[in-house]
């Protein structure tokens, strides 16, 4: 099985949430596509990186898990832009790893 991430920014830059619509429309379809989500969300995720030239940047995230057995990369690389363009950001983490469940 494979167990792939995203991490999805719940701000703009100007400190206001996006819609809830966009994370829910984004909920139910991962969840009809692939038989299930988990979402971690009721303590948003904070993450810091520096830009060049520049002081740390934080983000508040919610954190989306999809178990399937393949990865369409085609597909995820879809979604990520797709994502990115909804959610004004220059890049949205994504990963995944093989998991074994028990």
């Amino acid at each position: 099985m494979k167990l792939l991430q995203m991490l999805l920014p719940i701000k703009d830059e100007n400190g206001g949430l996006f819609p809830e619509h966009y994370f829910t429309d984004l909920r139910d379809a991962l969840a009809i596509k692939f038989g299930g989500i988990t979402i971690y969300s009721r303590s948003p995720v904070k993450g810091l990186w520096k830009e060049s030239g520049s002081s740390l940047v934080a983000d508040e995230m919610i954190i989306y898990e999809i178990m399937m057995q393949d990865v369409d990369l085609a597909y995820w690389k879809a979604q990520k832009l797709r994502l990115q363009k909804l959610l004004h950001q220059d890049e949205i983490m994504m990963r995944y790893h093989e998991v074994t469940t028990i």
